[in-house]
């Protein structure tokens, strides 16, 4: 393992991705999985139900947001720290439609359809070796080797 590597957000995420994004409303936590749409520039979008019970604590600000990532066919995961925004611009809504969200919404044009911007302020990753094998290997190198960790630890950067 190496000192505290960087990897960029897009290093990690990409859109189609499955998240997990935790709220915590007043002292209530709750999470629901959501498909990124797009990562720029330290930012995770989302196409999200404006009608959803979450929504309006998270567009006005009162809901801490935290996002995290469990990819086990890859052996990455993540966890994210920032703050949440959401609009209703249809110009970015038309951007981000894509054919999966079809699978929750009328359209593009549906009206429940709001986009969430989640600017990532800081974050770590988990890396290890992929497939059954190479868990298998990394593990019996780190036992054997008395090394601390199989696989890499990190810092994520906005980019």
């Amino acid at each position: 393992m190496t000192d505290d590597p960087v990897k960029h957000l897009d290093d990690l995420f990409a859109g189609g991705d499955t998240v997990m994004l935790m709220t915590m409303i007043g002292s209530t936590h709750s999470s629901r999985p959501m498909t990124v749409a797009r990562v720029d520039d330290g930012r995770l979008s989302f196409l999200v139900d404006a009608s959803a019970d979450w929504y309006p604590p998270v567009r006005s600000g009162e809901a801490v947001v935290h996002v995290t990532l469990s990819d086990v066919r890859d052996n990455e995961y993540a966890a994210l720290n920032g703050t949440a925004h959401a609009t209703r611009d249809r110009q970015e809504i038309k951007a981000l439609w894509n054919v999966g969200a079809s699978a929750y919404f009328e359209g593009e044009d549906d009206p429940n359809i709001a986009v969430l911007h989640f600017e990532v302020t800081e974050g770590q990753y988990w890396d290890a070796p992929s497939g059954r094998l190479g868990s298998l290997l990394a593990m019996a190198k780190a036992k054997l080797g008395g090394a601390e960790a199989a696989g890499e630890h990190g810092s994520i950067a906005r980019n």
